[in-house]
């Protein structure tokens, strides 16, 4: 009897021992990929057509790569002048910024007008996260 309880005892002792050495992985330590977009808006061309610019945030460990853009006014959205034609790679805790002069979407055949200060969501289509939607503004 008195073999038993010690045998109970030395198996609760390493229970409590092994218990104690779990460690819980933070979000940097485990990766992911996380983008916040953030500032949308959608700046309207003499032309009839428009310019989208947003601040992509990347705060997870890992990137991601923006492959598509949506717009339900619009017949195209497509991303221009990034480097690597139609895609954007958005590397791991950085700040990816859509920009006059820089990587930007043209939206193109808006199905109406836009007015300013009007607010219209665009989609942005990613590789790992899937699709996330920007509140924009109208300027």
């Amino acid at each position: 009897m008195r073999i038993a309880a010690l045998r109970g005892l030395a198996v609760l002792a390493v229970i409590a021992l092994c218990a104690g050495c779990i460690h819980y992985p933070t979000v940097e330590e485990a990766g992911n990929a996380r983008i916040q977009p953030q500032n949308g808006r959608v700046v309207r061309d003499a032309d009839g057509s428009a310019r989208f610019y947003v601040d992509l945030h990347s705060t997870g460990k890992f990137g991601d790569v923006l492959t598509g853009v949506n717009m339900a006014l619009a017949r195209e959205a497509r991303l221009v002048d990034a480097a690597g034609g139609d895609r954007l790679e958005v590397p791991g805790i950085t700040l990816v910024a859509l920009r006059p002069g820089g990587p930007h979407v043209r939206v193109d055949g808006l199905t109406r007008a836009l007015v300013p200060g009007e607010v219209v969501i665009v989609t942005l289509v990613f590789e790992k996260n899937g699709n996330i939607g920007v509140v924009s503004v109208v300027e």
